[in-house]
């Protein structure tokens, strides 16, 4: 999905209409460099637009119902989005319900859309499967007779300093000794260094899955500012998620397991986007959970850290001294604040070119040294 957790225009309001252009397009390349990666040959690939939904306003207790000023709010919001984005030169499109172009699919049959702000461009992928092929592709371009470069089911417990500026990665297993480590945990990273518990937070995001029964999507939705999100895989089961920004305080830490308050709204939320009568039973094939790694200011981070004497397992270094380091071998590349898949390809590319070519990173971690 190209853009950000929040959108267009909230982000120039955030961060300044340069740095949000470039935001946008840092997103795009990240989809592109994926595409020639060869994603679209995967089985689960699917060429679909995604849309960020202004839900009409209703009067229940529902929590993922927006109130009539609220719905007003998210409808001018994208409104004045879409105006900027074609002022910047990004494609985008709009659709009301009365559109003929709108489509007939499940989410706008049920009567709950005001609006929407078109991605023309975006897909929808197994995430799994797409981080198996690109995977692979490292394991088959191997020398001959060397073992394969990577190496899974294999936890890092701790980086400590080596000799000649070298770093050790220890595992339970073996060590690794090399001159450079790129740390690419995302929301765990403060297990690993301590001095990153205020900075990538863990945050829980609960999902479900539901056989189609006929039901179909022709776009991968985003609504309530990204509360809530649909889509539909390519053997047509109906991925739902969201409903964490209404238990916020429950849903923290690194513990990945579904809790029945999220669960419920979830499946209440499932009803009326997805057309269900009250008294059907829904075709729940799933239930899962996963910890996402939130940023301060909903940015990646990318950039070196410095290593205590002790390792990562020196609790004497201060936040402000992790970020001040600049010669470390030791990088971070993560905080994607829930939007890794629009931003970890492209950021992993500008993280490796800054640590092994001094370039500098798009969203440096040093910016928040000062906060």
């Amino acid at each position: 999905m190209r853009g950000a957790a929040c959108h267009y225009a909230e982000a120039i309001d955030l961060y300044g209409r340069e740095q949000a252009q470039e935001l946008w397009r840092f997103t795009e390349a990240n989809l592109e460099g994926l595409r020639r990666e060869g994603c679209e040959s995967l089985a689960s690939y699917r060429r679909v637009p995604s849309m960020l939904l202004a839900l009409k306003g209703g009067g229940d207790d529902e929590p993922w119902r927006p109130s009539a000023e609220y719905s007003a709010a998210n409808r001018a919001g994208l409104e004045r989005s879409r105006d900027l984005m074609k002022e910047d030169g990004l494609e985008v499109g709009w659709l009301e319900p009365a559109d003929q172009s709108a489509p007939g699919d499940s989410a706008w049959r049920s009567g709950m859309i005001s609006c929407a702000l078109v991605n023309p461009s975006d897909a929808s992928v197994n995430s799994y499967e797409l981080m198996q092929t690109l995977a692979g592709k490292l394991k088959t371009s191997a020398h001959p007779g060397l073992p394969s470069p990577v190496i899974e089911n294999q936890e890092v417990f701790a980086l400590e300093r080596a000799e000649h500026d070298k770093v050790v990665v220890r595992t339970a297993d073996f060590s690794v000794r090399c001159e450079k480590v790129l740390v690419c945990t995302n929301a765990y990273v403060s297990l690993l260094f301590p001095a990153f518990e205020e900075i990538v937070l863990p945050r829980r995001g609960q999902m479900l899955g539901l056989a189609p029964q006929g039901r179909r999507l022709a776009a991968s939705y985003y609504c309530n500012d990204g509360s809530e999100y649909f889509r539909q895989a390519a053997d047509g089961t109906i991925v739902v998620g969201g409903c964490r920004t209404y238990f916020a305080e429950e849903e923290v830490g690194f513990e990945d397991r579904v809790t029945a308050r999220v669960q419920d709204a979830l499946e209440r939320f499932a009803r009326a986007m997805l057309g269900y009568e009250a008294n059907e039973e829904l075709p729940i094939t799933s239930r899962w959970a996963g910890t996402m790694g939130f940023s301060p200011d909903g940015l990646p981070l990318i950039g070196p850290v410095a290593l205590g004497e002790g390792g990562t397992d020196d609790r004497s270094l201060t936040r402000k001294a992790s970020l001040h380091s600049t010669n470390s071998p030791v990088w971070f590349c993560g905080g994607f604040t829930g939007h890794g898949m629009s931003m970890g390809y492209k950021a992993a590319h500008a993280a490796v070119d800054a640590m092994l070519q001094g370039s500098r990173p798009p969203f440096p971690l040093s910016r928040l040294a000062a906060s």
